[in-house]
C-alpha cells in the first residue's frame, strides 16, 4: 500500500485553512453479531444510521485518528497523524441519518511550549477526549504524552506525565491509542497492546487501562478479544463505555470490533482490585467498501433519547485507503437522570449532565 504519512519531515504551519470536501455515501458494512458474555437487563443492539466517504484535494487532509462529536450532532472535531485539528459541520437527512460533512477547516496543533507541532516525532496525535469543563486532552505516539488544551484549536494549558510502567515498555508506534473522559473528573487511557498480567485473579491476556484521577494513575483491566487491539474509546452520557478495536492482516484486510461495557461493570472494576472487565461484543465489522482502519469513536444522545455512535477511519495518508465516517444507533433503554452511574465517581447514583452538553 502506498503510505505517505511519514515521508515528509517538518511541515508548514496551517493557522486555519478552509478545505473543500467531497462526500460519497457508503453502504452498511457486513456485521456479525456475537453472543453476549454478560447478563444485562436489555442487551444493546446496533442499528445502521448512515455512512460517508470523505475526500479532499488538500494535501494535508487524512490520517485522522481521534474523534469527538458535539452533543447536538452538528460539530465534528478530529485530530490525526500530522498534528492537525480538523473541524466541520455534520448534516443529516430528514430521517436523521448521517448525510454529509461540510465547512472543513484544518489548523496546526501546538505543543506544551507553544511551538507548532510540525516535526515528525512531535505531531503523531492519536486520540482525543473532551472533559466536562470543555478542556480537550490529546494523546500522542512516538513522543508519548498527553497534552491538555483549554479548547480546540488553542494553545496547551498543561501536560499529563504518563505512568512509569507504561513508558518503560512503550514502543514508538504503540502508545496511548484510546482516550476518553469519565464523569467524576477522570481520564481513561488505553495503549494499543495486550499483556499477561500477574495482578489479576488468574494469568490471562488482558488490556491494561490507565485511569488518571486526582493527579494519580490507577490501573484497570479489560479482557482481551481474540487478536483485536484497542484503537478508540468513548464514554456515553449514561456512564457506559464503548471500546473500538481493530484487527489487520494482509490477506483479509481490516476488521473492526465494538465492545460495550455497562456502567455497573466499570464500578465493579473500581471497587475490586484485579477485576477484569469483559463487557459485550456488540458486533464485528468487515467489508472493503464500508470498513477501513477504524480508529476514532464518539457518542451522544439523540433527539429521541437514543445513543448515537460515530466511527472514523484513519486512511494512513494512503491512496489505497479511505476516510470513512459511520453512524450507528445503540438500541438500549436509557436510564433517567439520577440513575446513571457517574464514571469513576464512588457515588453510584450521581449523574453528570456535562457529557450531554459537550460543545466546541
Amino acid at each position: 500500500m502506498g503510505y505517505t504519512a511519514y515521508l515528509d519531515r517538518n511541515l508548514e504551519v496551517i493557522e486555519a485553512a478552509k478545505i473543500p470536501l467531497t462526500i460519497k455515501a457508503v453502504p452498511a458494512p457486513s456485521q456479525e453479531f456475537v453472543n453476549k458474555t454478560t447478563e444485562l437487563n436489555q442487551a444493546p443492539t446496533l442499528l445502521w444510521r448512515g455512512g460517508i466517504k470523505i475526500t479532499s484535494p488538500h494535501k494535508r487532509f487524512g490520517g485522522l485518528s481521534g474523534l469527538e462529536v458535539s452533543s447536538d450532532g452538528r460539530s465534528l472535531l478530529a485530530i490525526g497523524d500530522k498534528g492537525l485539528w480538523l473541524t466541520g459541520r455534520l448534516n443529516y437527512g430528514l430521517n436523521g441519518n448521517l448525510l454529509s460533512l461540510t465547512n472543513g477547516l484544518l489548523s496546526t496543533m501546538q505543543g506544551s511550549k507553544g511551538q507548532n507541532l510540525v516535526r515528525k516525532k512531535d505531531r503523531d496525535s492519536e486520540s482525543i477526549a473532551l472533559a466536562d469543563n470543555g478542556a480537550v486532552y490529546v494523546s500522542f505516539e512516538r513522543d508519548h504524552r498527553i497534552l491538555e488544551y483549554a479548547a480546540p484549536l488553542t494553545m496547551t494549558t498543561g501536560a499529563i506525565a504518563l505512568p512509569q510502567d507504561f513508558t518503560d515498555i512503550a514502543s514508538n508506534n504503540r502508545g496511548i491509542e484510546a482516550l476518553t473522559w469519565l464523569s467524576g473528573n477522570c481520564l481513561l487511557a488505553i495503549p494499543e497492546r495486550t499483556t499477561v498480567s500477574a495482578k489479576t485473579s488468574k494469568q490471562e491476556s488482558v488490556i491494561e487501562a490507565y485511569l488518571w484521577h486526582q493527579q494519580n494513575w490507577d490501573k484497570l483491566y479489560l479482557e482481551s478479544h481474540k487478536n483485536y487491539l484497542p484503537t478508540g474509546l468513548s464514554s456515553t452520557p449514561q456512564g457506559d463505555l464503548l471500546l473500538l478495536e481493530r484487527e489487520f492482516s494482509f490477506l483479509e484486510g481490516f476488521k473492526t470490533s465494538l465492545r460495550f461495557f455497562p456502567a455497573s461493570e466499570i464500578q465493579t472494576a473500581l471497587s475490586l482490585q484485579g477485576y477484569v472487565m469483559r463487557g459485550d461484543v456488540l458486533a464485528t465489522f468487515e467489508g472493503a467498501e464500508s470498513i477501513d482502519n477504524m480508529e476514532g469513536i464518539s457518542s451522544r444522545i439523540g433527539e429521541n433519547g437514543e445513543t448515537l455512535i460515530y466511527l472514523l477511519s484513519d486512511d494512513n495518508l494512503s491512496f489505497a485507503q479511505d476516510t470513512l465516517l459511520l453512524m450507528f444507533e445503540l438500541q438500549k433503554q436509557r436510564k433517567p437522570a439520577g440513575q446513571s452511574t457517574a464514571g469513576c465517581s464512588k457515588n453510584k447514583t450521581a449523574y453528570s449532565a456535562a457529557l450531554e452538553t459537550k460543545a466546541f
